[in-house]
């Protein structure tokens, strides 16, 4: 256990809200073109990168979300056009989620955009607090995984 104070604890939680809150207002931004939503993006962006775990299971655990929660979404996703939905020819009750040639378009788009945003903050960085924050993100996302 460590020796952090509650008050340097609250910093800790403080500032990742407001890394978080940032980084959903760019995905809004870039999302707002194509008329999806920022959970809608992630969605997409979670199929595209993990390409060989498509079932809607796998997704809802890496979002940390229900299923209840995430299929209403990709239902949105397949009637726009951005994902296809398959049943599982050996179990009905697994969907299978891929990308569309719609989706493929725009999810380099929106990745490229999205580091067009963090970029230029790494550039302001030195290089030991680069590894510095790289170092301490690695280790909280061990944690939450």
């Amino acid at each position: 256990m460590n020796n952090s104070t509650i008050k340097e604890r609250i910093e800790v939680i403080n500032n990742i809200k407001i890394l978080s809150d940032y980084f959903a207002n760019v995905r809004d931004t870039l999302c707002a073109p194509y008329g999806l939503s920022s959970i809608q993006v992630v969605i997409v962006l979670d199929v595209f990168n993990n390409p060989n775990e498509t079932k809607i299971t796998d997704i809802c655990k890496r979002l940390h979300k229900s299923t209840n929660t995430i299929s209403p979404l990709i239902n949105r996703l397949v009637s726009k056009g951005f994902l296809k939905k398959e049943q599982s020819k050996e179990d009905a009750r697994v969907a299978y989620v891929s990308l569309t040639e719609k989706s493929k378009a725009i999810t380099n788009s929106i990745n490229v955009d999205i580091r067009d945003f963090v970029w230029p903050i790494f550039d302001q960085l030195s290089d030991e607090e680069f590894e510095s924050i790289k170092k301490a993100l690695n280790i909280l996302a061990r944690y939450t995984k």
